[in-house]
């Protein structure tokens, strides 16, 4: 049982709902339906399990932080595949309410604490992105209808990428710099054997997403416009287990709305290769047979490009007819996705394009950082009136592309080397 002793020697809440759960299990804590805060959530958001803590436990902890609590839950839940514990705390009256954020903000700060009238929201989360997109998703507070972001990231001047190689050696730069040891860097020279490694580094051109500033450091030495892509040429770069790389500094503006690039172009064609964009490319097989078939069967009945597009979307609704699984980061293929029946965001990204440019719709391939999640990659699809429209087909489509896809990253043909040398900085710099 949790005694007094226990609740004295700390007064972060996470102790005592664990002490509490551990100590009256599930026979005395009965699972309740979700805290009423987190019922209703959008897509994308689950609540794994939800808690309410005893009267007994719960007054314990109001008079250790000086406020009366009336209702006290602790839940888990998953925001974009990432779980989070959220703790919520219903003062008794406004009073308790101010006694209580007070002492909680001795030990946290928002925004892993919000307050909301007599309603405090603890998150136990070690990553301030995920605090905050729980908080915007959750109804918590309004979603800001646009964010301003700088990243900071060390990239690898790639020329040719092994696609099955680019996240193993990902992580064990990670791993390198968290507990050093002589075989990660031995396996980092292995992976690394797989590259071919440049002097150049192609990003998203910066007028395609807005207002975009890109800072590098060493700087370029010049640049060159190639569709949607601009590459940047560096000289004398630095070496990290003789990697040559480059730190890039990038500030846009991410809005809410669903369109990208306005284009009166009903057909576009790649600026660099001046071949359409519903070509097949060595990545994306469109005109396979097999693959214009089933394209063909996805969109039967639909003449529209939108109608098309929402076709595809749904069937590619993972555990549908693709499952979300296999290695993180993988870039099995069109083809071998298709015939194996799984793959991650990569791999729905090139059967989306793959199958969109099968079907007549103009569709290109973007990449970035995934605000609070991770490195992702998603796609654009062409409208004739209202230009390049983002579209996540991770999930099908039902979470939309958003204030939290950060593209840095824009494919025409499928090539898209992207390898970092460490997990990027990404600050929030205004929002509105």
């Amino acid at each position: 049982m949790l005694n007094s002793k226990d609740l004295r020697r700390s007064c972060l809440v996470l102790v005592w709902l664990s002490c509490c759960i551990a100590a009256f299990g599930q026979s005395r804590i009965a699972r309740q339906q979700a805290e009423p805060l987190l019922r209703n959530l959008p897509a994308g958001l689950v609540v794994v399990t939800s808690t309410e803590i005893p009267a007994e436990n719960r007054d314990s902890i109001g008079r250790k932080l000086g406020g009366k609590i009336e209702r006290l839950s602790n839940s888990t839940i998953r925001v974009h595949g990432r779980p989070i514990q959220v703790n919520v705390i219903v003062a008794a009256d406004d009073d308790s309410a101010d006694a209580l954020w007070t002492a909680l903000n001795r030990i946290k700060r928002p925004p892993f604490l919000v307050r909301r009238g007599r309603e405090i929201i603890e998150y136990v989360a070690d990553d301030d992105a995920l605090a905050r997109k729980t908080t915007w998703e959750s109804g918590i507070e309004p979603k800001p209808k646009s964010v301003r972001y700088r990243v900071t990231a060390e990239l690898a001047t790639v020329d040719k990428p092994d696609d099955t190689a680019a996240n193993p050696l990902f992580q064990a730069f990670i791993d390198q710099s968290l507990r050093p040891s002589p075989e990660t860097a031995s396996r980092i020279a292995e992976l690394a054997s797989k590259f071919t490694f440049g002097k150049s580094l192609a990003l998203r051109d910066p007028t395609v997403s807005g207002d975009t500033k890109v800072r590098f450091g060493p700087a370029p030495i010049g640049s060159r416009k190639a569709g949607e892509k601009i590459f940047y040429d560096f000289d004398d770069l630095p070496l990290r287990h003789r990697i040559p790389y480059v730190k890039a500094i990038i500030e846009t503006t991410v809005d809410g709305d669903d369109v990208s690039t306005p284009s009166s172009r009903p057909k576009p064609v790649s600026e660099t290769t001046g071949i359409s964009l519903t070509a097949a490319t060595p990545r994306w097989p469109a005109d396979d047979s097999k693959i214009r078939e089933l394209a063909e069967s996805i969109t039967a009945g639909n003449t529209d490009d939108a109608a098309k597009i929402g076709s595809i979307l749904a069937w590619l609704t993972p555990g549908k007819n693709i499952r979300y699984e296999g290695q993180t980061g993988s870039r099995w293929g069109t083809a071998k996705a298709l015939q194996q029946k799984f793959g991650h965001c990569w791999d729905f990204s090139d059967l989306f394009v793959t199958l969109a440019r099968a079907s007549g719709v103009p569709a290109r391939q973007v990449g970035g950082w995934l605000f609070g999640t991770s490195g992702h990659v998603w796609a654009e699809w062409h409208d004739a009136r209202r230009g390049w429209i983002p579209v996540d087909p991770t999930g099908g489509g039902i979470l939309p592309c958003g204030i939290y896809h950060i593209a840095y990253f824009t494919s025409e043909d499928g090539e898209m080397p992207v390898l970092y040398l460490s997990i990027p900085k990404i600050e929030i710099v205004e929002t509105r």
